[in-house]
């Protein structure tokens, strides 16, 4: 195998959170094959490196691979992830519009280039979520259209300063949400479409209630047990989770960080309330309480202020702990712009504990 290896290099407005950079890139150096590489990468994994490094900075970003072909991506993307020990995780319940390109990647949120996006950790609002995301850039000739993610524990403490009160309520009575997908959408996010519960649908054989006994499959394992179908037939869900969990890094330090997708709903709940879907969309505590739209107003502002926005180079593939670290997107115009995610999830991930509102957990 050639001589390949990672370089370490600075990402302009990277910064440092509880004593690491954030995020952390390397790029290859040297030159290969895509069979090469791809054994390089898998080599490494095998070692641990790739988790060590997600785990520890949150996010790492690798640049020069050498391709922007999807396919090639995808073999990239799977020998690290297989090789560290995960498998893909099986998506259900988007609220995006994917299209599906290999066995592990799909396109992003194929939303209008208009769209803010603002910061959620993936599915963080359901049962089942993504221990990391791989994005990956396959165009980027676009005025903007970067990625802003937020560290979890960087925004965990930037609150709890200035609105501990209101922090520790949140820790302690934890959050409920409800969300409806509807029966009927253009855009491929109706509770029947393949990405949100219809894997198991066939739209043609089908009847109504065919489908959402098929659906109902999927709701209960990935999202929760309490919802019900409205008299439009659109499916109306209601989440109770814990929005803020304590993270251990491999080098033992531990902190509280925001896990939630607060800011994202409430932006849509706050700037657009366009259509079904986030008209009944609301975030309230869990004991049916209203937050606060002054504090709401707060966990946007610092998601915002807070992020690292990347800016894409072709070819790049950046790694994000879904647990630490939150995403989002800036529009863009002018160009193309096209971004490939796949999820992967830790057979035996752990189970981060709840912040409660004090220096204890449960």
């Amino acid at each position: 195998m050639p001589d390949l290896g990672f370089e370490k290099i600075h990402l302009a407005d990277a910064h440092i959170v509880h004593g690491l950079e954030f995020p952390v890139a390397y790029k290859l150096v040297g030159e290969g094959s895509t069979r090469d590489i791809v054994e390089f990468l898998t080599k490494k994994g095998e070692t641990g490196w790739f988790n060590d490094q997600v785990k520890l900075h949150g996010a790492i970003v690798l640049r020069d691979l050498g391709s922007t072909d999807p396919g090639t991506i995808s073999e990239f993307i799977e020998a690290i992830g297989y090789s560290s020990g995960d498998k893909p995780f099986r998506q259900a319940g988007t609220t995006a519009k994917r299209t599906k390109l290999t066995d592990v990647i799909t396109t992003a949120n194929e939303g209008s280039p208009a769209l803010y996006i603002d910061q959620h950790n993936e599915f963080s609002r359901f049962v089942q979520y993504p221990t990391k995301l791989f994005f990956a850039c396959e165009k980027s000739t676009a005025e903007d259209g970067r990625t802003p993610i937020t560290h979890g524990g960087e925004y965990f403490d930037n609150l709890y300063r200035e609105h501990r009160r209101e922090v520790e309520g949140l820790g302690r009575r934890g959050l409920f949400m409800r969300q409806t997908w509807p029966y009927e959408t253009p855009n491929k996010t109706s509770w029947s479409d393949f990405f949100c519960f219809g894997r198991y649908i066939d739209k043609e054989k089908d009847d109504l209630d065919t489908k959402k006994q098929k659906a109902e499959v999927l709701i209960k394992s990935y999202v929760s047990k309490s919802f019900f179908w409205d008299p439009h037939n659109n499916l109306v869900v209601d989440q109770h989770t814990d929005p803020i969990r304590v993270y251990k890094r491999p080098d033992g330090v531990e902190f509280p960080a925001f896990f939630n997708s607060i800011a994202t709903y409430y932006s849509d709940y706050k700037e657009t309330y366009h259509d079904v879907y986030r008209k009944t969309s609301f975030l309230k505590y869990n004991d049916g309480e209203q937050i606060p739209d002054e504090f709401l107003d707060e966990i946007l502002k610092a998601s915002r202020d807070l992020a690292y926005p990347h800016t894409w180079k072709e070819g790049d593939i950046a790694i994000v702990d879904n647990y630490q670290v939150s995403h989002g997107r800036y529009p863009w115009k002018n160009g193309e712009r096209t971004i490939l995610v796949s999820m992967w999830d830790t057979p035996d991930k752990p189970e981060y504990p709840v912040w409660n509102g004090t220096t204890e957990t449960k």
